[in-house]
């Protein structure tokens, strides 16, 4: 017993474990205190401490010396609590590089709260009642601010004092306009997150920045009409997503710049037709997503300059027949279910090697030609279809490949 007292001192010696805080488990300079209904803040946390749990509790004030003694700590988490904040709480942290104040129902904070924090990089502010972000004071290093989640209606200027931002997110906010002056200087910028808001355009200028930008995501808006030369610089973006809105069209040349672009995601607008060249110069382009429209018709050479397209997804259309796909020699998946297709042509599989798994459902096909010959082809999955119902004349299907049962292809 002796050795394994003197080997917890030799560790506390080595900095390798701590004093810890009754109800809270700690284990190097880690001290968890997540969720054990803590009303005040832990007096007897050890100096050493570099991450700080502290979500889940019933906290409301932290006393302005509260962490007078934390000088190393460089995440703190304060997430769940119902925390009333001050300008002093946090000034003393000079080594915190990370702060999590989501679910706190914070509704203002003050300007200078945060203004002494020069290491802070991370700072998580979603799920909580912001209308409006007053013109904060943020050390320049921040990188990443998470406002997601909140009832913002209006953004001030506090974004372009941040010139190493390269991560924000805005997404489920109430934001209606978005000028382009809020994030015009913010030239590192990486992600941008507005989903889920209620834009119904964009500044002819907003991204004319941002050629750093590799994941744009617009969706669940009220977006119509889409200027031609909107993504004109951003030759490095590789996700975007523009589902959830009311686009009828778009011009041929929108997504001409965007030679990286690996997802699209234009699902759930009112789509009736697609330019044939829409996506020629995307050739790194993997997935596409077009479900959820009103098209009708494809041609043939839409997909031609896509050989790396991996999914396809086109259910819930208008389409009737679908054609010979050229340029799809990659194309792994593709879900067609809940069109009004009523057969393949002959040839479709010809050019599709690598398809796995084709996906018409929900249907009105009545017969298989047995002509269509699939390779390599996993399953075809048929279900809701008459030519699955043992009712229609010739209805069997033998083929180890076609599945009536199976509605998705993962």
């Amino acid at each position: 017993m002796g050795k394994l007292i003197q080997l917890l001192f030799l560790l506390l010696d080595a900095g390798l474990l701590i004093a810890c805080p009754q109800k809270c488990s700690c284990y190097l300079k880690i001290v968890d205190c997540r969720s054990v209904s803590l009303q005040n803040l832990p007096t007897d946390i050890d100096k050493g401490t570099e991450t700080l749990f502290l979500d889940g509790n019933a906290l409301v004030r932290i006393p302005p010396s509260a962490f007078e003694n934390l000088k190393n700590l460089s995440y703190l988490g304060l997430s769940q609590n119902r925390l009333d904040l001050h300008n002093y709480t946090f000034d003393l942290l000079v080594s915190l590089q990370a702060l999590d104040l989501s679910s706190n129902h914070l509704s203002e904070l003050q300007k200078d709260m945060l203004a002494n924090l020069p290491n802070l990089t991370w700072l998580v502010l979603s799920n909580n009642n912001f209308k409006t972000l007053p013109m904060m004071r943020f050390h320049e290093n921040l990188s990443y601010l998470d406002l997601s989640n909140n009832k913002l209606m209006e953004l001030q200027g506090t974004f372009n004092q941040l010139p190493r931002l390269d991560t924000l997110l805005l997404s489920n906010n109430c934001l209606e306009t978005f000028p382009a002056t809020l994030v015009d200087r913010l030239l590192l910028l990486d992600v941008l997150d507005l989903s889920h808001n209620q834009l119904s355009s964009l500044p002819l200028q907003l991204f004319k920045n941002h050629r750093k930008l590799t994941d744009l995501r617009l969706d669940h808006n009220r977006l119509r009409n889409l200027t031609a030369s909107l993504f004109d610089h951003q030759s490095n973006l590789r996700y975007l997503t523009l589902s959830g809105n009311l686009i009828t069209d778009f011009h041929p040349n929108i997504f001409v710049n965007l030679t990286k672009l690996s997802m699209l995601d234009i699902s759930n607008n009112s789509l009736k037709c697609l330019p044939n060249n829409l996506f020629s110069t995307l050739k790194e382009l993997q997935t596409v997503k077009l479900s959820d429209n009103f098209i009708h018709d494809l041609a043939s050479e839409t997909f031609r300059h896509n050989p790396n397209m991996m999914f396809l997804h086109l259910d819930n259309n208008q389409l009737s027949i679908l054609p010979v796909f050229e340029g799809l020699s990659q194309l792994e998946e593709l879900t067609c279910s809940f069109n009004r297709l009523e057969g393949l042509p002959r040839g479709f599989a010809g050019n599709l090697l690598m398809l796995k798994c084709l996906q018409i459902t929900n249907n009105i096909i009545r017969r298989w030609d047995p002509e269509v010959v699939f390779q390599n082809i996993t399953s075809v999955l048929l279900s809701h279809n008459p030519i699955c119902s043992t009712v229609v004349k010739g209805a069997p299907v033998r083929s180890t490949h076609i599945d009536c049962t199976k509605q998705r292809c993962s």
